[in-house]
């Protein structure tokens, strides 16, 4: 591809008010007054905030108090506690998520009064209208290149509005309220609602067999989801395409929109090469679009940080940020919470990671690795997520851990309501993870018993890592407080 050109920074700034203006359906006036079922999520709470922070009224609910809810609270969102049909009262609009179901007392309210309904997906829809809007979806690594890309533009200028799946420190939270017509958002594939939305720049990261519950069990489907996401560019625009998955590779001499690709390959447009451990971080070579190649270092752990750094880079060129100016943003970059998040460092390291797939359990697994020193151990706990999901991942759960010294293993997180499935629990994933991936693994029933087990057995030296989409994180942060409060440190007998 051309080398890109810097976009037009003067494009109409559309405020998520103004691309809003006539939510309320049927009705002539400007909706005031949005309500949010499910507001403590990353999506939703995100887009609460930043229409608060435009001047809307905003209230919502969710079942358990939260940072994330705290924080709205202290912007001036009213936050409930528990659903209820009084509290879509004086609402204009209501938002839900997916995992909102039909027969939710708000939800119900609001169709009795005849309140419009908008799915959170579409309400970030209305918000990137008029905007020149950059998504980042895939299977994995979508947070981290978000988080990236925002941080690249934010650096060079551009003043974006972001919204991004995980708590990041340099913005507020889960979101940046800009003052220009630049948006990035993270475009969420596991319910099929990233098709809602018309960037400007697309990206893809990868595509695995995920949510395949969303798409009828058919991973064909899911693949032809992302087809159409990464054609909805427009001529100007640009699909970005991870390379080394090899789903997005074959796809991508298929579309008719101006794509690039990047990863560790030189047929790519954006790839890297000489990847070395430095000091906690990684240190590589950068080839962007035939240009000579630019050292670079990134300050956390991971060849795939690095990979979704690329992402990040291939997107922003097209927006004009040239590579140097990109990867010298990246430098300090400081990722999502949640995101090899490190706890405590001293006697032990104490890490806490979002990994809940397979693919990124090993890669989570081999960034810790890089972490360890001498005859430090790399101990991991995993807590598995879904019933259904959990099933369907069952043999690659069970390979995943092998580069581990041993697992700590807890019972199945499920959100209140789901059913188990017969012979889908945490026990029997425990046994399956020893037989295929080859290390010692202990079953614990939830992330207070691992923290108190790993107390135990932790010795001078040993980094531990703690992975899951569910609270499994807690297991870190109580370890963590018991490291600092002990004497020198030493907190465990191990």
């Amino acid at each position: 591809m051309n080398r890109p050109r810097r976009a037009d920074h003067k494009l109409d700034t559309h405020t998520a008010s103004g691309s809003m203006g006539g939510a309320a359906e049927g009705s002539g006036s400007m909706t005031q007054h949005v309500h949010f079922i499910g507001i403590g999520g990353y999506g939703m709470s995100g887009l609460a905030l930043l229409l608060r922070r435009r001047g809307w009224e905003v209230s919502g609910s969710d079942v358990r108090r939260s940072s994330r809810t705290e924080r709205l609270e202290r912007h001036g969102v009213t936050v409930y506690y528990g659903h209820r049909p009084e509290q879509v009262a004086g609402a204009e609009l209501v938002v839900y998520n997916t995992d909102v179901p039909e027969d939710n007392p708000e939800r119900t309210a609001a169709r009795d009064r005849g309140l419009p309904l908008l799915h959170r997906s579409e309400l970030l829809a209305r918000v990137l209208e008029g905007h020149r809007a950059l998504t980042v979806s895939g299977t994995h690594g979508k947070t981290t290149t978000t988080t990236m890309l925002a941080v690249v533009l934010e650096a060079a200028g551009y003043d974006p509005t972001v919204l991004v799946g995980g708590e990041v420190d340099r913005f507020d939270g889960n979101m940046r309220a800009g003052a220009s017509a630049w948006a990035v958002a993270e475009a969420d594939e596991s319910d099929g609602s990233f098709l809602r939305y018309h960037p400007w720049v697309a990206v893809a990261t990868n595509v695995e067999p995920e949510h395949l519950e969303h798409y009828g069990g058919d991973f064909g489907q899911v693949v032809a989801a992302f087809r159409t996401y990464l054609t909805r560019v427009p001529p100007d625009g640009l699909a970005v395409l991870g390379g080394d998955n090899p789903v997005l590779r074959s796809m991508a001499d298929g579309l008719t929109v101006p794509r690039a690709l990047y990863g560790l390959d030189p047929a790519f447009d954006v790839w890297a090469d000489d990847l070395a451990p430095d000091a906690g971080g990684t240190r590589f070579r950068v080839h962007a679009f035939g240009a000579p190649p630019l050292t670079a270092r990134l300050p956390v752990p991971g060849v795939h940080n690095v990979v979704d750094a690329l992402g990040a880079v291939t997107a922003a060129a097209h927006a004009g940020v040239a590579p140097a100016a990109a990867l010298e943003a990246l430098a300090g970059f400081r990722n999502a919470r949640r995101r090899l998040e490190v706890h405590y460092r001293g006697i032990v390291t104490i890490i806490d990671d979002y990994a809940h797939h397979p693919t990124e359990i090993r890669a989570t697994i081999a960034a810790c690795r890089q972490l360890t020193t001498g005859t430090g151990r790399l101990l991991v706990a995993f807590q598995p997520q879904r019933y259904r999901r959990t099933r369907n991942l069952w043999e690659g759960f069970a390979a995943a851990f092998p580069e581990a010294d041993a697992v700590y293993l807890t019972e199945i997180y499920a959100p209140p309501g789901e059913t188990p499935l017969p012979g889908v629990e945490g026990r029997r994933l425990a046994q399956a993870v020893a037989a295929a991936s080859g290390v010692p693994v202990r079953f614990l029933p939830d992330p207070a018993a691992v923290a108190e087990a790993a107390l135990a057995e932790l010795r001078p030296g040993d980094t531990f890592l703690t992975m899951g989409a569910g609270d499994i994180y807690r297991a870190a942060e109580r370890l963590a407080a018991a490291y600092r409060a002990a004497p020198a440190g030493r907190a465990g007998s191990g």
